[in-house]
Parts: structure tokens; C-alpha cells; sequence
């Protein structure tokens, strides 16, 4: 199995950008029913163009997302998700459903998968969240076939104890990914119990929907605690959701681009 696709000057310099529904709420929050599906694909045809030539790969949806990135897709490896977007909600607890398998988004020209699992090891639907990622797992590994795992810790608790436990109960049960793609922990502390965790496996920042601001410090952190790279959405372009005209044009040839820089120039630093 190669990762090397995925990788440039070293890192996984990735962009996200998979958004289904959470999308159009961010176009038009009033109203994301309004928002078209050809103002979506348009939208994320225009982030992608904006940053192809510095991307080592991207996440998108099957949705909206492949149609977007026609023009790219060709010359850059993606990955797709194999869950529904979302989750379904049991009492407080979050359970991820399936929507695909392997074979099914390798017809699709994905070159690895990503599965995002909501996940608090403290709760009773833990095991089910366990056993949907060992059912993806096993499917990638009878494919050959890159798997990027996601966990979004929720819970009262939370922070990098939550998260660095997370991982403990995905390895106890002897589930290793090709790549973990986890938050931010809260220091570099924590970011070198993380990689001391996972070994050999590499772990990348994921952004959830902080600012840039927010984001680009924490990736100096994890990237200096042992962390391989990130996969970068909203904290990136989230602004240009509610631009338009000029000010749009000017995010999109300038403002996206110089961010994407930034932040690769940090992870490739070390």
C-alpha cells in the first residue's frame, strides 16, 4: 500500500473539503435550503482551483465533491468518505452509519478512504462505534486500499485525555489505520503522547471549524510533537462561503492561497 501519493515535501498537505450538508448551512445560514447544488459544486470547484498546484491531495464527497474537482482529480489522489453524513443520535451518545463500501468508492477513481467516527470511549456505544471502523478496516485491508480515520471526540470530558484515550481503545482492540487523523490534543505534550502512542503510523491535524487564527498555532504544536501533516477544511476557506464579487475574487486568489502556504510552510519546517 502506498502512501507516498498522498504526500508532498515529506507531509500530508491535504485539503478537506468532503462538507455535505454543513456547507450550505454556511453559504446561507437562514436558509441552507435555498442554496442550489450547482452554487455548492461551483463554490468548491473555485477552493480546489485556488489551491491545486500546492495540495498533496484532497478529501471530498461523492455528492458534490467529484463533480467539483474534475479538472483536478486526474492529476491529484482523493479520498471519499464511506459514511452518511452526520450521525444518528441515540439518547447523547452518536453513532456513525455506513454508506459505502470500498469497492463502491474505488469505482468512484478514490484513491483511499475516510471513514469519520464520532466517538467517546467512556460510553456504551463505543463498541458499536468500534466494530463499524473494524468492518471498514477489514474492507480496506481485503482491498489493498488506504484507510484515513477520523475520531471527533464529544462528551463532558473532552480535551487530549479524551482524545488520547480514544486512540488507547482503537488499538487495544487492534484497530491501526493508515492514517489517523485526529484534533488537536491541547499542547505538545500531549502531541508527542499521541505519536509515541501510534508508533509508526503517522497522525494528521484535522481543523473542525475554528478560525485560521486558531488553527495555525496548534498545527505548529502538533507538527512539533510528532504529527505528519494535516488535513485542513473550514479553518482554511469558511470565510468564503458569504463573499461574493471582488471580495470574493480577492479571498480566493489571494487570501486561500497565502493560507495554504502558511500552513504547509510550518508542517514541512521540521
Amino acid at each position: 500500500m502506498d502512501l507516498n501519493k498522498f504526500i508532498k515535501e515529506g507531509k500530508f498537505l491535504m485539503l478537506a473539503l468532503d462538507h455535505r450538508g454543513s456547507i450550505k448551512k454556511l453559504i446561507n445560514p437562514d436558509n441552507p435550503d435555498s442554496v442550489s447544488d450547482d452554487q455548492v459544486i461551483q463554490l468548491k470547484s473555485d477552493i480546489i482551483l485556488s489551491l491545486a498546484d500546492q495540495f498533496s491531495g484532497l478529501l471530498i464527497d461523492e455528492v458534490w465533491g467529484l463533480e467539483a474537482c474534475k479538472d483536478v482529480c486526474d492529476v491529484k489522489p482523493f479520498l471519499l468518505p464511506v459514511e452518511k453524513s452526520g450521525y444518528i443520535q441515540d439518547g447523547e451518545e452518536r453513532l456513525t452509519e455506513l454508506e459505502y463500501s470500498v469497492e463502491q468508492i474505488m469505482g468512484m477513481g478514490a484513491s483511499g478512504a475516510k471513514m469519520l467516527l464520532y466517538f467517546n470511549p467512556n460510553v456504551s456505544s463505543a463498541g458499536k462505534q468500534l466494530e463499524t471502523a473494524r468492518i471498514v478496516l477489514e474492507d480496506c485491508r481485503s482491498n489493498n486500499f488506504p484507510l484515513f480515520l477520523e475520531i471527533v471526540t464529544y462528551g463532558e470530558v473532552g480535551g487530549g485525555d479524551l482524545i488520547l484515550e480514544s486512540v488507547k481503545k482503537f488499538l487495544e482492540v487492534g484497530i491501526i489505520p493508515d492514517v489517523w487523523k485526529l484534533e488537536y490534543p491541547g499542547s505538545r505534550e500531549e502531541c508527542n503522547k499521541i505519536t509515541k502512542l501510534v508508533g509508526e503510523v503517522p497522525w494528521i491535524l484535522l481543523t473542525g471549524g475554528q478560525t485560521f487564527e486558531e488553527f495555525k498555532p496548534e498545527l505548529e504544536e502538533a507538527i512539533a510533537g510528532g504529527a505528519r501533516g494535516f488535513l485542513a477544511g473550514r479553518a482554511l476557506w469558511q470565510e468564503v462561503c458569504r463573499l461574493s464579487g471582488e471580495e470574493k475574487l480577492k479571498f480566493l486568489q489571494k487570501t486561500l492561497p497565502e493560507r495554504f502556504k502558511n500552513i504547509s510552510e510550518v508542517a514541512t519546517k521540521s
